[in-house]
């Protein structure tokens, strides 16, 4: 080989040597740029994350921190790095414990937190903390080994689940808890009992006529009156007890660690001392007090609906005893309970299978000797118990709500009785309908039903009068106001039955429109040997005819008692000396064989 060939040949391996290094450094160049295209796309998926990220040293040095971490912690990304996550954004309250997992997590590997989602506080530049979500991560590598922070703020999150909590446990308008809490309450108290040995006692608090105080107070003193209420109630009990708000008037008091029962007796006087003062609202005085029924776990029962239950029937009792009193539930108000839930299933059935019935007694004009009048009163024929005492099933009528329902079976149905026999006799003749009270302030728009239904039936307002107590008149609503002007409006006369018994206040007789007063029997009854019942009598008589009012008295069961009431010029009376109440047939031989007050001729003309 020639000198020339060797020197071509060694250019040769130069130029491909050459053209290596320059692949090389074209190649090395493409990786060098896609690792920093990398490198910038991973800091920008760090700066535009909706986490902070926040990347740490194993010494506990802060190496990275990106911008939504500059925001949620306020500091900015050359202020904090190179300082401790410890001394930053760690609350001082923390700092020990995440010292003691670092170090153990160094020496052993073992932690509780890496690679897991974690709900803490963080401490912001300003000094306050925030609720964050928080994830861990650990990267090892050749040249580099740290924690990947990733944090979200959850401060907006933590608020919302706080509201919907405390509107879920708390009384809107209180604050106290609801009956969602009260639950849990009274199941944790009840679970603290069976670990001490101990007893809980579990009161339930109902407002006496709640409703007629709220009706008549002016726009928003009702909530000042809960408020107040709310207050007294918290103010009575100790700081383990829990006081509840159920319902509108309805209130629970848990008293915890009770090892006498008798020790509850001065609680409940003290609730209810405190709930009958006076409240001053704005520029309202109001009166009110409140029943109690009280029942113990676990010796009244063991499970939380046989509690409230037994709670329930306890504060009825307190309410039928009087009011503004308590009452230690018992077994046998659990069979008076248990008798008065099959009544109110029974009454559902009386009114679907037509076992009601109206007896009629007469009412007698005194001085003419006419029957004029009657009494529609209601009786039940019960399939197992036979007759049923209107005394036993009206007021479980009333407080089962049934009573708007069978009070207007009695209207319709004592209505179109009495326009037969205007008809059929031609009698000029008043039936008399008695009527609750909740019939006036629940079953309003039943009662506005009546009106229409007269009309349409054609049947005079005048042969209908409804009978109503003193209670109802005595601090009465302008609905019930408006109530009474719409029966006077239809021709329909208004009565007070019992009258005597009830309040001593009379004012109510200048203020409404009353057409009769109903002489309670007890005092008909005595009229011939008590010369008190005597003068009462008397002078009721006398007061009524002064403000044109009749009276008709009740229960007259002699000669002598007629006679003393026709000398006292009473206009009307009924019982058992003229007729006891009797079903509709034999009321109808009464008719015919009495002297009843015929219709003029002009009222069949204007007829």
């Amino acid at each position: 080989m020639t000198e020339i060939d060797s020197a071509d040949d060694e250019s040769d391996e130069k130029g491909l040597l050459e053209e290596r290094v320059k692949a090389l450094e074209v190649d090395l160049r493409q990786k060098r740029e896609i690792i920093l295209a990398q490198h910038n796309k991973l800091e920008a998926f760090f700066d535009t994350s909706i986490d902070a990220v926040v990347q740490m040293d194993f010494d506990g040095y802060i190496t990275g921190w990106n911008h939504q971490a500059e925001k949620i912690f306020g500091w900015r990304a050359e202020e904090i790095l190179e300082q401790t996550i410890t001394q930053t954004i760690i609350p001082e309250r923390y700092r020990d414990a995440h010292e003691k997992g670092m170090k153990r997590f160094l020496e052993s590997g073992k932690t509780t937190v890496i690679n897991s989602l974690i709900e803490i506080h963080a401490l912001h530049r300003d000094g306050h903390e925030f609720p964050i979500e928080l994830s861990v991560s650990v990267i090892y590598s050749a040249d580099l080994q740290e924690f990947n922070a990733y944090i979200r703020d959850i401060s907006e999150r933590k608020h919302a689940e706080t509201v919907i909590w405390n509107q879920t446990n708390f009384d809107p308008l209180t604050s106290l808890p609801n009956r969602n809490l009260f639950l849990q309450k009274l199941e944790h108290e009840m679970r603290s009992c069976d670990r001490s040995n101990l007893s809980l006692a579990l009161l339930y608090i109902d407002l006496d006529r709640f409703k007629d105080v709220n009706d008549s107070l002016s726009s928003g003193m009702g909530d000042l009156l809960l408020l107040e209420i709310s207050s007294r109630l918290k103010q009575t009990i100790r700081e383990i007890d829990t006081v509840s708000r159920l319902s509108g008037d309805e209130f629970t008091i848990i008293l915890g660690q009770i090892n006498d029962q008798l020790s509850v007796q001065p609680i409940c006087q003290q609730i209810l001392d405190a709930l009958a003062e006076p409240y001053q609202l704005e520029n309202e005085k109001v009166f009110l007090t409140a029943s109690i029924g009280v029942t113990f776990y676990p010796g009244d029962g063991k499970k939380i609906e046989v509690l409230q239950r037994n709670g329930d029937q306890a504060m009825y009792v307190a309410k039928s005893e009087g009011r503004n009193r308590y009452h230690f539930f018992t077994p046998e108000l659990q069979q008076r309970a248990l008798r008065r839930r099959k009544m109110i299933k029974d009454l559902r059935a009386a009114m679907q299978q037509q076992q009601f019935e109206i007896y009629y007694q007469p009412i007698i004009d005194l001085q003419s000797g006419m029957l004029t009048k009657a009494e529609a009163l209601l009786r039940w024929h019960h399939p197992e118990s036979g007759l049923v005492s209107p005394s036993v099933f009206i007021p479980i009528a009333e407080e089962s709500g049934l009573i708007s329902e069978i009070g207007s079976w009695v209207f319709y149905t004592a209505t179109e009785q009495v326009s037969t026999w205007r008809e059929q006799f031609e009698i000029d003749f008043q039936v008399s309908i008695n009527t609750s009270s909740l019939q006036w302030i629940d079953g309003a728009v039943a009662m506005s039903e009546w009106f229409s239904h007269l009309q349409q039936s054609g049947i005079s307002g005048q042969s209908i009068a409804v009978e109503i107590t003193e209670s109802l008149l005595m601090d009465a609503s302008d609905q019930i106001t408006n109530r009474l002007l719409d029966f006077h409006d239809a021709g329909i006369e208004i009565a007070i039955d019992d009258f005597g018994t009830g309040y001593s206040s009379l004012s109510y007789l200048k203020q409404y429109d009353i057409d009769y007063l109903k002489i309670d029997q007890s005092f008909v009854r005595n009229l011939d040997h008590d010369q008190n019942d005597l003068a009462l009598c008397e002078a009721i008589i006398v007061m009524a005819h002064k403000l044109g009012i009749k009276v008709v008295a009740e229960g007259v069961e002699t000669d002598t008692q007629d006679q003393i009431l026709k000398d006292f010029a009473c206009d009307f009376a009924q019982g058992y000396f003229y007729s006891r109440p009797v079903p509709v047939r034999n009321f109808e031989l009464l008719l015919a064989d009495m002297p009843v007050k015929r219709i003029s001729a002009a009222k069949k003309n204007m007829a």
